[in-house]
């Protein structure tokens, strides 16, 4: 290990800027001593309040390893490593340095861009330097991602609003030029996925690549970069690049595991398990979603725990246990009703239709599902409307109505045009008819059109 270390005085000096003269010849070889894990420093570093996990991520300059061994090995054969101490000293002071106060508070410029109609609002921010304040792009980035299930068209303006605000902040005003890169990164991060939410995938992906080519250009901070890798998250699901998906999501957790942010964690790990159910994982998609529950602060995001319950529930679904799946939602039921989105209601309908018919109380399930049904009908959610029909299909077979599982044929047909989706489904629908007293046929039959239509109704919605 290294001799000579850092002061309590060294470190203050490192952390506050490096740009001190009597700092900047010292801070290489503190960054030697972070960098190398030496315990000394660390616990110094610890009595000064810095978070030591966030530190070390961030002079691991996005996964590169730098190690004392490697150091040592290679400094005997003469290899220069000022070059890399030197980035690494940059990301970390201009990380640390303080962005410009700002001249008009985040507020008051919101206040002044309301004052405008809706259209107006985004030809006044662009290239206007005043609303390239960095509190106010963090601002509008924070309204943005709060309108997610309220108003996803909203979603999409306040983040094309901070996609231009960023894009008008100068280095002045963010601190320098590699913080105004996070800044933009986010920015064009949350633009991509309200892009996604409001299903415009190509847009979401160039936006995403646009955030992804701006963070290499900033301080390289872990938490950025996971928060980055979440976002785009979504995209591969959609995607059905479920495999990717996982992989960001790991890079994600890590990241989040190691800086001690749980809620962000329990978010990322909801995530991945949607990937897993999708890709047929279902029993990794339990143990993931069991591992995030614990972690959801139920008051600072109710939704996220509404959605991993939700999930759990439609795994125990899927694998065929709906007494486990009851006993969940029994638990959770209450979840539901403390929203008043009729969508969220709908879906709890939906499921409890689901839960019933599985259980035996078939009537009962047809009850529910028939409401569903005419719920999201009147919402215009052929997706949706499509697959409950088939819900209330596999109700009438079990039931034996052959009748009004004809009608239910009947009904859902013109609903199956409108998907446009390939003619042998259509014909399956069809067949359903000619099958009705069979029913081993006709269940197998519903379950091949389930599976077909589920994939086109993920790319049609989620948030």
């Amino acid at each position: 290990m290294f001799e000579d270390h850092p002061m309590a005085r060294d470190f203050e000096g490192f952390l506050g800027s490096s740009s001190r003269p009597a700092g900047s010849a010292r801070n290489p070889q503190i960054l030697r001593h972070l960098i190398a894990d030496c315990p000394d420093c660390r616990a110094r570093l610890g009595a000064l309040g810095w978070s030591q996990q966030r530190l070390r991520l961030l002079t691991s300059r996005d996964g590169d390893s730098f190690r004392e061994e490697s150091f040592t090995s290679n400094a005997a054969n003469g290899y220069d490593y000022e070059h890399a101490f030197a980035a690494v000293d940059r990301a970390v002071a201009a990380l640390l340095t303080q962005e410009q106060p700002a001249e008009i508070p985040a507020d008051a410029l919101m206040a002044e861009l309301l004052e405008l109609p809706t259209n107006r609002q985004a030809p006044y921010v662009a290239g206007n330097i005043r609303f390239g304040s960095p509190p106010f792009v963090r601002l509008l980035i924070n309204q943005s991602h709060a309108a997610r299930y309220r108003n996803a068209d909203q979603m999409l303006h306040l983040a094309g609003l901070a996609r231009l605000a960023a894009e008008s902040c100068t280095p002045e005003q963010a601190g320098n030029a590699l913080r105004l890169a996070d800044l933009q990164t986010r920015a064009w991060g949350q633009y991509g996925n309200a892009l996604r939410v409001c299903g415009k995938p190509r847009e979401a992906e160039d936006a995403f690549a646009t955030a992804q080519a701006r963070r290499p250009m900033g301080t390289g901070d872990p938490a950025l970069r996971a928060w980055l890798f979440e976002k785009i998250t979504p995209l591969y699901i959609f995607r059905e690049r479920y495999e990717d998906a996982v992989a960001l999501c790991e890079q994600a957790v890590q990241i989040y595991q190691e800086l001690g942010e749980n809620h962000l964690l329990a978010s990322t790990l909801v995530q991945k398990a949607v990937a897993c159910v999708y890709s047929g994982e279902t029993t990794v998609a339990i143990r993931t979603l069991n591992q995030a529950i614990p972690l959801i602060d139920h008051e600072e995001d109710p939704h996220l725990l509404l959605a991993a319950c939700h999930n759990l529930i439609r795994c125990y679904i899927d694998l065929g246990r709906p007494d486990q799946a009851l006993l969940i939602y029994s638990e959770t039921r209450d979840l539901y009703h403390e929203f008043d989105d009729a969508l969220i209601l709908l879906r709890a309908l939906w499921q409890e239709g689901q839960l019933l018919r599985d259980l035996g109380h078939l009537r009962a399930a047809e009850t529910a599902l028939q409401r569903a049904r005419t719920g999201f009908l009147k919402d215009n959610l052929i997706y949706e409307v499509a697959l409950v029909s088939l819900d209330l299909a596999s109700v009438y077979v079990k039931l034996g109505l052959i009748e009004e599982l004809k009608e239910t044929v009947t009904t859902t047909l013109p609903v199956f045009q409108a998907l446009r989706v390939e003619q042998k489904t259509i014909a399956s629908l069809l067949q359903l008819q000619q099958v009705a007293d069979q029913e081993y046929q006709a269940l197998e039959l519903i379950r091949s059109l389930s599976s077909r239509i589920e994939p086109l109704a993920r790319r049609s919605s989620a948030r």
